[in-house]
């Protein structure tokens, strides 16, 4: 079979999407023919297949070769695009307008769980318990409009999980600490800031629950070096079991569901008080959150099937266009 992994994109997120895109295509390659197509951050695409994951740390861009669109001849796209121009649903609306099926979720999924203050209004609007936040923009910011939490978090509204987050503890903080976040969107979202809390992350495709990862950090927030390295695989974080991992895996999947998820997506929780609260949804997660799952290649390949499944339905103008000739 032959996947082609998408990734890179104008995004703040670039590099991360090119780690993924490496750690998945050194994880499956055995199994099946893999292409890589590179979106650079003026969003032209590249035949990477000639590339090595070093050769994007020092720069080396000379073995990239212009795609061309109308030889994409590929069983499957795979999503890797982290942030804006990606994970928002574009690469899933690429893939659709080569009529390309594409592992991921969709143009809506996609852009409503990168929008941390609409999907924190639609899903709690629906019952899904979240954080408290409140949406607050550049112009609020001008109009001295009030915070309501402090100490408080921010964080842009179509950031990564690591990406521009700040922290004031202070009133007298606040207006440098929003101005930080400002640099990468004009819109952002302000919760609460709790000194107790335990985070967890879990993982999910259409029918497979990951195991439960507990989240442990030296810092208040996770930075980008230590969230991405290697190291922080190893010192920060732990698969466990847990007494409330059913009610975790439930709340999940109200989420998967009311989002019209495809393929694997990471749900951040926050436990406070003995309560779990959705923090966040990352619809394209890191290395497709691999990590996670004790049989990776098994989920992969589940979430693959039913990505092949869509090339097999029939919109109705789709069937109108082509019972009518209309090209010719």
């Amino acid at each position: 079979m032959k996947l082609g992994i998408i990734f890179g994109g104008a995004s703040f997120e670039h590099e991360i999407s090119i780690i993924t895109a490496y750690q998945l295509k050194k994880k499956i390659e055995k199994e099946y023919e893999i292409h890589l197509l590179y979106v650079n951050l003026e969003g032209k695409i590249f035949n990477a297949d000639k590339m090595q994951l070093n050769d994007f740390k020092h720069s080396q861009y000379k073995k990239l070769k212009k795609l061309k669109l109308e030889k994409l001849q590929f069983d499957v796209i795979v999503g890797a695009m982290h942030g804006e121009n990606g994970e928002d649903g574009l690469a899933c609306a690429f893939a659709r307008i080569h009529n390309i099926p594409y592992l991921g979720c969709d143009l809506f999924a996609g852009s409503l769980a990168l929008d941390k203050y609409r999907s924190y209004l639609y899903l709690a609007k629906n019952g899904v318990k979240m954080v408290k936040t409140i949406g607050y923009t550049y112009e609020d910011y001008l109009k001295n409009k009030k915070v309501p939490y402090m100490p408080c978090i921010i964080k842009p509204v179509y950031g990564g999980s690591s990406i521009g987050i700040t922290i004031a503890k202070t009133k007298e903080e606040l207006p440098d600490k929003l101005n930080e976040a400002f640099k990468f969107s004009r819109e952002v979202i302000i919760e609460p800031y709790y000194e107790v809390l335990e985070e967890y992350n879990l993982a999910l495709n259409e029918n497979t629950f990951s195991e439960l990862e507990q989240i442990h950090k030296k810092d208040d927030i996770f930075s980008f070096d230590n969230k991405y390295s290697d190291s922080f695989k190893v010192v920060h974080q732990s698969i466990i079991e847990h007494p409330k991992y059913e009610e975790f895996c439930k709340i999940a999947r109200k989420v998967y569901s009311l989002l019209n998820a495809k393929g694997i997506i990471r749900i951040d929780f926050f436990l406070i008080d003995d309560e779990i609260y959705v923090n966040e949804i990352n619809t394209t997660p890191g290395a497709l959150a691999m990590y996670l799952f004790s049989d990776f290649k098994s989920v992969f390949r589940e979430s693959l099937k039913l990505s092949l499944q869509e090339k097999n339905k029939t919109y109705p103008e789709s069937h109108f266009l082509l019972k009518n000739n209309i090209n010719k």
